[in-house]
């Protein structure tokens, strides 16, 4: 396969790939669709998004990413996978103990579901990352959540990458930061309709997958994304980290690391 960005990433498994740096896969300035690199007959929506030819910047307010059709499609719903993200998310105004999503699916409070959430920490100059995935898909809140894992600060470029089979290990940049055993050894996506409380489509940077422009107020928990999205990519398999460190050294010098 080759991909515009480098010819060094790893295709072997990959199931999606949207790039905004790629003019295959993003049109440029205006654009509200980016097309997966690995797939034909997939596409993503940039919704309400602003899109150029390098970027997708998302104002915070109803701003979203969502990959059309993924929950019926079969491809990529894989047992096991690796998710990876490159991108620059701006602080949240206000002082609570805000989160959004930059990757999520489902819904695990009522079904089978992932998110690969965005929070402030207890240092507010630096955000973490938190992976949670299902593994029941008719009891709440019955899921195994990862070590939050510290990124590089508020309007930084960063990799997050997360692979799940029996194990979520968190790379940030390249870099494992945690591994968190699971009580099941492959991912349960939710039944039902979209918006039904059950399985959802793929959203990258959102509020979550079931409710992409949520926004409770000034005293809530959950925002819309704030920043910048850059690449997106979905293993049907677990990268090695010899793998995923190559993949973000493929991709960190557009980025400038």
């Amino acid at each position: 396969m080759g991909l515009a960005h480098s010819p060094k990433i790893v295709t072997d498994g990959l199931v999606l790939c949207l790039d905004a740096g790629d003019s295959k896969s993003n049109s440029g300035s205006g654009g509200s669709t980016l097309n997966n690199r690995a797939l034909t007959n997939t596409t993503a929506s940039i919704v309400n998004g602003t899109s150029s030819s390098k970027i997708v910047s998302l104002d915070g307010t109803n701003d979203w990413i969502g990959v059309n059709n993924s929950e019926t499609n079969a491809t990529l719903s894989p047992a096991v996978a690796t998710f990876s993200i490159w991108c620059r998310p701006v602080h949240w105004s206000g002082t609570n103990d805000y989160a959004s999503s930059l990757i999520s699916r489902g819904n695990y409070n009522q079904a089978g579901g992932f998110f690969i959430h965005l929070k402030k920490s207890g240092n507010p100059n630096y955000p973490v990352a938190q992976a949670r995935f299902s593994h029941s898909t008719t009891t709440s809140y019955t899921y195994n959540t990862a070590s939050y894992a510290t990124l590089n600060g508020w309007g930084n470029w960063v990799n997050v990458t997360v692979s799940v089979d029996a194990n979520i290990k968190v790379y940030v940049d390249g870099v494992l930061q945690s591994t968190t055993s699971r009580d099941v050894s492959t991912i349960i996506y939710g039944t039902g309709n979209i918006g039904s409380g059950g399985d959802t489509n793929l959203a990258f940077c959102s509020t979550l997958s079931y409710a992409p422009t949520l926004d409770q107020g000034t005293s809530g928990y959950w925002r819309p994304y704030t920043g910048d999205f850059g690449s997106g990519h979905m293993y049907n398999r677990v990268l090695t980290a010899e793998e995923v460190l190559q993949n973000y050294n493929a991709l960190k010098s557009r980025f400038g690391l």
